[in-house]
């Protein structure tokens, strides 16, 4: 490969890696003003608070065993091991497909115990919330799969430097939407 070609790559690298901090900056700040936006209106005198369901300690750890396999499918990827990469990326996908069907029964629990987005506003807040995080976990998925499919077909293999740009991408979307998912976990429990 040519030099020119190498400092294009190296450009795409940084371009690509460069649009997914500034997206996650948005998603930060969306985040950050619905907290700022929850903690103004708790104060309100027609606050309930809301009974969250138990389901979401077991979609956390769905969530937490999602990453896990993701740091797997990294590692494995690293040392040349493909096959197991693969398979970890399809464990990584089942498991935060998971958590997305595990947030649809905690919202069915809350609807067959008649909360629903308009019945309070602690309501509001838990399906506004979570409903916009449920949106940002399906975009990651299609960035898992997009990992999982340079994986499976053997460009990790054939072009490592580009993998690993992948990778990149991958584990940190991933990950940040994970550390998100536990800042409103503990928002929604302790505040």
């Amino acid at each position: 490969m040519t030099a020119i070609a190498m400092n294009d790559l190296d450009r795409r690298d940084e371009v690509v890696r460069l649009g997914l901090w500034m997206f996650l900056a948005t998603v930060t700040m969306l985040f950050a003003a619905f907290t700022s936006a929850y903690v103004v209106r708790k104060s309100g005198s027609d606050w309930h608070h809301l009974d969250l369901p138990a389901i979401l300690w077991v979609n956390t750890g769905l969530l937490a065993a999602s990453s896990a396999a993701v740091e797997f499918a990294y590692a494995r990827g690293g040392k040349g091991r493909f096959v197991a990469s693969g398979v970890a990326f399809g464990a990584a996908i089942a498991l935060g497909s998971g958590f997305l069907a595990g947030q649809i029964v905690a919202w069915r629990h809350l609807m067959a115990a008649g909360v629903y987005l308009p019945t309070n506003p602690s309501s509001s807040f838990f399906y506004m919330m979570t409903g916009a995080h449920a949106v940002h976990i399906v975009a990651a998925l299609a960035v898992l799969l997009w990992g999982a499919l340079r994986t499976w077909s053997g460009r990790g293999a054939s072009d490592p430097r580009r993998w690993a740009t992948t990778m990149s991408v991958c584990r940190t979307f991933w990950h940040y939407l994970g550390g998100v998912w536990i800042y409103l976990f503990i928002v929604m429990t302790v505040l």
